[in-house]
This record gives C-alpha cells, structure tokens and sequence, in this order.
C-alpha cells in the first residue's frame, strides 16, 4: 500500500511540472475580490465570466498580487475593470502587482496605493508596483528582447486610463529589472488615487 501511495506521489509529481504554471486566481467577499499569479492568454475570457457571476452584493473594489504575465489580457482586464466602475487596490506592504499586472492597476476608477509611505523607491525592493518596459519572452536559447511595439502600446494604454506618467517609470527600468515608486511619487503622477484602504 505504502509503494502504491509513493509511485502515485511521483506520478503527481511528475505530471504537475510537465504543465505551465496556473493562470490568474480568482476570489471574492462580498463587495471585495482579489486577483493573483500569472496573467496568460485567456485570462480575460476568465476574468469576463467571473464579473458576469451572479451574486448578491456587487463587486465594487480588486486587489491584486501578482508577477505579471501577458500585455493582451491584462490590458483587457484592466478595460472591464473601468467599464464596471470598479476600483484596483494593491497593498505594498504585504505584494506585488509588477509588469502587466500594473495595465489591471490601472483599470481601476479609483487606484488604492496601500502601505508604500516607507517603500524604498528605485530598481531593488520586493513588494509595490513594479514597472519595466515592453519585452518578448525569452527561453533556453534566446534571449527576451525589447519591443518597441509593446512599449508604445503600453504608453497608449496608461495615457487611456488616465495615469500617462507611468510611462516614466518604465523607462528608469530594464527588461530585467523593475521600477517601484514610493507612495508619494505614485500619488504625484496621478497613478494612485488614493494612499488608504478602500
């Protein structure tokens, strides 16, 4: 019994690190949700459904934790994050919301910038928005590259929602490494609201 339980053990093992790593993960109570992992390709077909659920009390503020992931569906996350009305809370002392994860921040009709008064700004520190520029994936053989394409949408899309200056701030950043604002600069460039809790 003990080696069938062991052989399937490695077989679960063994089958989770041939798939990709889970897209986004979706939660909620009552008026709040949160948002986290890696934003892939069909996230906004997820995202879309989980909105349409019905429920008693209507959603009213996302919080989000995550590394990042797809331009695409994250800018398309952070339209029907504005188009319900619904604000975007990241909180700077507890997660990250980098890279894509800032076009769904973004999204927000109002942007709650948690904890990030004591946030060492600059390219090192863990938690916060992390901004960069446009990149492809790399792999094994090559390398990822800058895309002035993506970068270009990218400028368009923050200019859209309202918060243009966040273009700033991927520019002081690499394709390797990321740009985190303090509380203060994130509340002069108008890309948080607010520095409260909603």
């Amino acid at each position: 019994m003990r080696l069938a339980w062991a052989c399937a053990v490695v077989i679960a093992c063994s089958l989770a690190s041939t798939f990709p790593a889970r897209a986004i993960w979706l939660s909620e109570n009552g008026a709040s949700a949160w948002l986290s992992g890696s934003i892939e390709h069909g996230d906004e077909e997820t995202f879309k459904a989980f909105l349409e659920r019905p429920r008693s009390q209507p959603l009213k503020v996302i919080h989000l934790s995550s590394e990042g992931g797809f331009l695409t569906p994250a800018m398309a996350i952070g339209r029907m994050i504005r188009k319900a009305g619904l604000a975007t809370a990241v909180d700077a002392g507890r997660t990250s919301c980098d890279s894509a994860c800032t076009f769904i921040f973004a999204g927000g009709v109002h942007r709650h910038y948690v904890n990030a008064e004591g946030l060492f700004e600059g390219l090192s520190g863990h938690a916060g928005l992390g901004f960069h520029p446009s990149h492809s994936k790399g792999n094994r053989i090559r390398s990822g590259e800058h895309s002035e394409r993506g970068t270009a949408r990218m400028r368009a899309y923050y200019a859209e929602m309202g918060m243009p200056r966040a273009a700033d701030l991927m520019q002081k950043a690499s394709i390797t490494t990321l740009f985190r604002p303090n509380a203060r600069t994130a509340q002069e460039l108008r890309i948080a609201t607010s520095l409260t809790a909603p």
